[in-house]
């Protein structure tokens, strides 16, 4: 599994909420499997699960992502990065 960390600034979380939201179905597309909100007053850290990399990497470079980003209010550019899981443990 592959994790596309998505880590920004935004001017309302309600609002990118609702833009993060509306772009469900792209991820889906690119085949994401789920993911997390985490949130600090106005940063947002989205954590975009996919299959593979190569897969998190297609959604990445979707040149309407960055459309529905400042559509959605993100300040400034996203720190984006891919993680592969090494190890998981639920308790």
């Amino acid at each position: 599994m592959t994790t596309l960390a998505v880590r920004h600034t935004v001017q309302d979380f309600t609002t990118w909420k609702a833009g993060f939201d509306g772009h469900d179905q792209a991820r889906r597309s690119h085949g994401s499997t789920g993911y997390r909100v985490l949130q600090d007053g106005n940063s947002v850290l989205a954590l975009i699960e996919f299959p593979d990399a190569a897969a998190a990497q297609a959604f990445q470079t979707d040149p309407k992502l960055g459309e529905v980003m400042a559509s959605a209010g993100v300040i400034g550019a996203p720190d984006i990065s891919t993680w592969s899981e090494a190890s998981r443990e639920m308790y």
